[in-house]
């Protein structure tokens, strides 16, 4: 790895770090920070958006790491990436917060921008790391960041699902190709 791409990765970590303890600590100070139940249901289980300490850091990390080596794989093959991680990320952001405020409003949209992310996950290769980052920082504000990266996780591994079958099928189908 170089020291530009180290530095970038290490500044852009910290960032996050800051960003979640400037949260964390405007919770606290209104009323204590916020635990979310699963499925927004008061009977299941409720995560404490303190885990987004570990959390945010960790996935701004692992993110800034496979976008670095999705380039130099690309570079290597004399091309550039497609689209661009920061297009992907910021696609996301718009989409997780577009979801947030729908949810922090009640709006009866939400369940239609909700299970749309099923429908996006099979045209968009939703399980580059970018995509997961700008949801999950997008949706920390009303759900914290612990679920929607389950949620997101899973929408990730669908979407490399059926990339993956799309791709074998295609393959399998046409044999000069491969």
């Amino acid at each position: 790895m170089h020291a530009a791409s180290s530095r970038r990765r290490t500044l852009l970590t910290l960032l996050a770090l800051c960003a979640e303890l400037v949260l964390l600590a405007r919770e606290h100070l209104h009323g204590g920070v916020v635990a979310h139940h699963l499925l927004a249901n008061p009977d299941l289980p409720a995560v404490s958006n303190w885990w987004g300490l570990l959390l945010v850091p960790l996935l701004t990390w692992w993110t800034v790491g496979r976008i670095d080596r999705r380039a130099r794989l690309a570079a290597s093959g004399g091309s550039s990436l497609k689209p661009a991680p920061i297009i992907a990320f910021l696609c996301a952001l718009a989409y997780g917060a577009t979801l947030a405020a729908l949810f922090a409003a009640g709006s009866p949209l939400v369940d239609y921008i909700f299970f749309g992310l099923l429908a996006l996950a099979l045209v968009v290769r939703l399980w580059h790391a970018e995509y997961l980052l700008g949801f999950v920082l997008a949706m920390s504000l009303v759900a914290g960041p612990i679920l929607p990266a389950m949620f997101g996780a899973v929408i990730a591994l669908l979407s490399w699902l059926v990339h993956t079958a799309a791709r074998a099928l295609w393959r399998r189908l046409r044999p000069g190709l491969a």
